[in-house]
C-alpha cells in the first residue's frame, strides 16, 4: 500500500484506528508501525501528528475529560430537576458512541498503562464533581454508591461483554435497561 501523505489523514482517523489496534491487541501488542501500516501510512507521517503511542492514548482520554466537563455542565443547567440521577446518567449513556465504548474498553484492559500516563497532580476522579452535583457534599455512603453503581452500568455491562456476540447498540440498550431499574 503506498505512503498516503501525512496531510491525508486525519487525526481523527489515527485515533479511531489506534483505539481499534490499542482494543483487540492490547497497548503493550500494538506498535506505532503496527498503526501506520493500518492506515497506510509510513511511522514518519504518523508521527507529524502525534510523538508516540502514548500520545496517542492521552489524545483518547483527553476526548473523554471533554465528555465529563459537558455532563457537568448539563448537571449544573438542571439542578433541582425531579430523578436528576437518572436523566444525568441516560444523559451521559446517549452520548456514548461505539468509539467511547472502545475507549471504555481500552482503559478497562490497559489499567496500568492508563495510570501511568494520568500521573499529573491532580490524581481527583472527574466524575468526582458529577457525584458531588448529584447528591450534594454530604451525602450518604448509600447514596454515594447507589450513584456510582449507576453511572457504571455500561462499565459493567462491558466488564460482563466477554464471549457475547452483541454489538455496541446492544450493550448501551442494556445498560440503559440497567439505569432505568435502578433509579426512580
Amino acid at each position: 500500500m503506498p505512503d498516503k501523505p501525512a496531510g491525508s489523514v486525519t487525526r481523527d482517523e489515527i485515533l479511531k484506528v489506534a483505539l481499534d489496534l490499542f482494543t483487540e491487541n492490547g497497548f503493550e501488542g500494538t506498535s506505532i508501525r503496527d498503526i501506520s501500516t493500518a492506515l497506510g501510512m509510513t511511522k514518519s507521517s504518523l508521527y507529524y501528528h502525534f510523538v508516540n503511542k502514548d500520545d496517542i492514548v492521552a489524545s483518547l482520554m483527553k476526548d473523554r475529560a471533554g465528555e465529563v466537563d459537558e455532563l457537568i455542565e448539563w448537571i449544573e443547567q438542571h439542578a433541582g430537576l425531579e430523578g436528576l440521577l437518572r436523566a444525568a446518567a441516560l444523559h451521559w449513556l446517549d452520548r456514548t458512541t461505539p468509539e467511547r465504548l472502545e475507549a471504555m474498553r481500552l482503559a478497562q484492559s490497559n489499567q496500568p498503562v492508563i495510570r501511568r500516563m494520568s500521573g499529573s497532580a491532580d490524581k481527583t476522579d472527574p466524575f468526582e464533581r458529577v457525584y458531588e452535583l448529584l447528591l450534594g457534599p454530604n451525602a450518604s455512603i448509600t447514596d454515594q454508591l447507589h450513584a456510582r453503581v449507576v453511572f457504571n452500568a455500561a462499565n459493567a455491562v462491558l466488564l460482563a461483554s466477554p464471549g457475547v456476540n452483541g454489538a455496541p447498540d446492544d450493550v448501551l440498550t442494556v445498560a440503559r435497561r440497567i439505569i432505568i431499574q435502578l433509579t426512580p
